[in-house]
């Protein structure tokens, strides 16, 4: 029997969700229109792909958060809300005809906060054709430096003109494979050596925190723990540091990360 995979789609009024929607599924399922409020209730459906069944599921588009609790908006907010805590990964929809606007930064946040896998996709590339590097650049330095707990590729699109569905089910399947997967002690430390040897934890009275050990313990969400000494003085721009260089060296792409640091030496210890 497949196994279910949910896909939620959320983004601003007007980013192309809806088309991206009917897009992946091949049918003109979801209304798609110019006015904001389109779609108000969950629209869903599903796509089979190799050995899942793809939960689709289309949502009104979020309003910044100080409008978020008006009449129809409210409703639309509840619903987007309840569909993420239930998705295995999020869609995130951008305008690559705007700016990162401070509804796109309000929602990407509650994306990481409920711990959800996130692919970005950024829509309406045929509207920026003589800039498009130098947009592609401009989303690619916002996330690398606004949000150490992951490493994103953002994909620029145009879902009117240029995508094709197999390409986005592919990126679907991807994570699902990753979710599955518990990564191997040999190569989570080898990444370990590589990171301590770029830089070590600065000393903190004195006296310096050490990491001894990296063990991957858990897929869904993505959770490390990290075992040494003194671990409680490390700094939150040493965190930071750490984090990023965690899934650059081991090329996590997508996937929310957390490191719970523990003071104890022994990783098979009930800690």
């Amino acid at each position: 029997m497949n196994e279910n995979f949910n896909v939620c789609i959320v983004g601003k009024p007007n980013v192309g969700k809806s088309t991206i929607f009917n897009k992946i599924l091949d049918k003109d399922i979801s209304k798609v229109g110019q006015v904001a409020g389109t779609t108000i209730y969950p629209i869903s459906s599903s796509k089979e792909f190799k050995n899942i069944n793809i939960n689709l599921i289309d949502l009104g588009g979020l309003k910044k958060k100080s409008k978020s609790y008006e009449g129809k908006q409210k409703l639309i907010t509840s619903h987007t809300i309840k569909q993420i805590n239930l998705s295995d990964v999020v869609f995130f929809i951008l305008d690559g005809n705007d700016e990162i606007t401070k509804n796109d930064k309000q929602l990407f946040r509650l994306i990481l906060n409920k711990l959800k896998n996130v692919i970005v996709i950024v829509n309406k590339t045929d509207l920026i054709k003589e800039n498009l590097k130098k947009k592609e650049d401009y989303f690619k330095f916002f996330f690398k430096k606004n949000y150490p707990n992951i490493l994103l590729k953002p994909i620029f699109i145009s879902a009117l003109k240029n995508v094709k569905k197999e390409f986005l089910l592919k990126k679907i399947y991807e994570l699902f494979l990753n979710t599955k997967k518990i990564i191997k002690n040999k190569d989570v430390n080898l990444a370990l050596k590589n990171i301590l040897e770029k830089h070590q934890p600065v000393y903190s009275k004195k006296s310096r925190p050490t990491i001894k050990f990296l063990r991957h313990v858990n897929s869904k969400p993505m959770i490390f723990k990290a075992f040494g000494n003194k671990l409680t003085s490390l700094s939150k721009d040493y965190k930071n540091f750490f984090i990023k260089q965690v899934l650059i060296n081991l090329k996590i792409y997508n996937q929310i990360v957390v490191i719970k640091y523990l003071n104890n030496n022994n990783p098979y210890s009930k800690s």
